[in-house]
């Protein structure tokens, strides 16, 4: 490999999944160069690649990953293993309580228990973190990570939003870029009777993120998503209409489909709808299909309060993870859909939060480096 010439060498290691070429750093100085190199990192992002696996929060605060691994022609054959990951605060050397967490593009954004006036960007696959000071105590602010590309060259800038939503027209919204690190409030134009319905409920995809929406005035819920290029709201139709769900929730799935899941109100079946067309700067609406229903067994001692869940595209599955309470006990149940609608129950020991709904994330390994650039001098600056 050493003989090879530089640029068949990038061609063979840009193909490889990111959890294994971070081993190869300390091959030798010529393949550390490379692999810090943004512009070979670029091309690993295009070309190698996904390795999609789960992240779900425990009751200790702990983030934690999960292994499910599916064994083909074997029935009931599914097996759940996990990590944890540890987030450690350098500066006092012990591991952080995280309180929330929001993945983008391989990047975690965290929100610090018992923390308001810090936000850390962390990347698990490298282990770069940068602590962010906010620009004041953001105890009820909300906090998410997206990016504006460029065009030409491809490049991302990665910004994060801050927003505190009180009730249509009274809002707040600022960004910091983080290649900049520095704060700044937006004016972004409200959607007229438009608000969050559910501002906790967000994801990410291609660098714009969504959350639900609900029209107070003609009483619909839908969505809405922000773009960080253009730093505006757009509101989004769901697959029909309507204003009271028993249980809803996003995710999605690969690179361009934004998923769904519904149950409305006084029904017993939950819907996971799927979008069937690109979502760009030039499609302002939708397509949806559906991709399945699911039964709701419950009993009358028995209450139900979320569910999260992923959709594995190559497999044709679902994971849910559910929230109930049965004779006023919290449970929450862990559960993969197949194609054919069967369903396995799943021994899931990794408890997740019982003071929220439940919480899983699609998230994507990544090289992607998180700019350093006086973020270290900013901290120590903001803490005396």
């Amino acid at each position: 490999m050493s003989e090879l010439p530089r640029d068949l060498l990038e061609e063979i290691l840009c193909r490889v999944p990111a959890t294994s070429l971070k081993r190869f750093r300390s091959t030798c100085k010529q393949w550390n160069r490379l692999l810090n190199d943004k512009k070979f990192l670029k091309k690993h992002c295009d070309k190698a690649a996904k390795h999609y696996t789960v992240l779900s929060l425990t009751d200790e605060s702990r983030l934690c990953l999960l292994n499910v691994n599916f064994h083909s022609g074997v029935p009931n054959s599914l097996e759940v293993t996990w990590d944890e990951l540890s987030l450690i605060d350098q500066s006092k050397s012990h591991q952080v309580n995280i309180k929330q967490v929001f993945h983008c593009d391989g990047l975690l954004l965290c929100t610090i228990k018992d923390n308001t006036i810090f936000v850390v960007v962390w990347n698990p696959c490298t282990g770069q973190t940068k602590w962010i000071p906010t620009s004041k105590d953001c105890s009820f602010h909300d906090f998410v990570l997206g990016y504006h590309q460029d065009k030409q060259t491809g490049n991302k800038s990665y910004r994060i939003l801050s927003y505190k939503s009180y009730h249509c027209g009274d809002q707040e919204f600022q960004v910091y870029d983080i290649d900049s690190n520095s704060w700044r409030s937006i004016n972004v134009t409200p959607i007229p009777n438009y608000n969050f319905a559910y501002p906790y409920y967000r994801v990410s995809l291609n660098g714009k993120t969504y959350w639900f929406g609900v029209d107070e005035k003609e009483e619909e819920l839908g969505l809405i998503s922000f773009d960080y290029a253009t730093e505006r709201l757009e509101r989004l139709h769901l697959p029909y209409q309507f204003y009271r769900y028993d249980d809803l929730y996003l995710s999605v799935v690969g690179e361009e489909k934004l998923l769904v899941l519904l149950q409305r109100e006084h029904t017993s079946r939950k819907e996971i709808w799927v979008t069937t067309n690109k979502i760009d700067d030039e499609t302002k609406d939708m397509s949806w299909s559906k991709l399945l229903e699911v039964e709701v067994a419950t009993t009358g001692h028995e209450s139900w309060l979320g569910i999260s869940f992923l959709v594995h595209e190559k497999k044709n599955v679902v994971l849910f993870c559910e929230k109930r309470f049965f004779n006023n006990k919290a449970i929450k149940p862990v559960s993969i859909v197949e194609e054919d609608d069967t369903v396995k129950n799943v021994d899931f020991r990794v408890r997740t939060r019982t003071s929220c709904r439940p919480y899983l994330v699609d998230y994507v390994p990544s090289l992607i480096q998180i700019e350093q650039h006086g973020s270290k001098r900013r901290r120590e600056d903001f803490k005396s």
